[in-house]
């Protein structure tokens, strides 16, 4: 199921026929690396897809949801984002893109489509991102869609972001 479109890409819910792709460039060394995991094989991309296959709505509180960033020319699948329900008002967001896909706008334009989304169908007010302090491209990336640094981990050795999305 789509759930939106922007120029270049669309987002979309996982079926089971997406799990070899999804655990392919997720268990890339360069795409792992800023990740909680090692690898990712295909029984934990079948798992994952089990868990967010069947999605009404994005606004249920400790709820958290994966969909699918695929792009619309091919109907590739270039990556993913996870969506946690924290409270009526703020969810955060984490992102995935295969490496083949990094430094080509893609991560920005699906981010920015997703906020806007969440803000007009659910009135959600703040997204919070967490990104581990030696992933300079993803800290480059949300400083340049507007969020704010608010918090760093050493016991993590991540940092958290937030956005107000208007």
């Amino acid at each position: 199921m789509k759930i939106l479109e922007t120029t270049r890409l669309y987002l979309r819910t996982f079926e089971n026929n997406d799990a070899y792709r999804l655990s392919d460039y997720r268990s890339k060394e360069e795409v792992a690396k800023y990740q909680s995991w090692d690898t990712f094989s295909v029984t934990d991309a079948y798992r994952r897809i089990s868990t967010s296959k069947d999605i009404a709505s994005f606004n249920k509180v400790k709820a958290n949801y994966q969909l699918a960033i695929c792009l619309k020319e091919n109907d590739l699948l270039i990556g993913d984002i996870f969506v946690e329900v924290m409270t009526r008002k703020i969810f955060v967001l984490g992102y995935t893109l295969d490496s083949d896909y990094w430094g080509l706008g893609y991560a920005s334009e699906i981010i920015e489509a997703f906020c806007k989304y969440m803000k007009q169908t659910y009135k959600f007010r703040k997204v919070l991102c967490y990104v581990y302090t030696d992933n300079k491209r993803s800290i480059h990336l949300l400083k340049k869609l507007g969020f704010k640094r608010i918090s760093k981990s050493k016991y993590f050795g991540d940092e958290t972001y937030i956005k107000f999305i208007r």
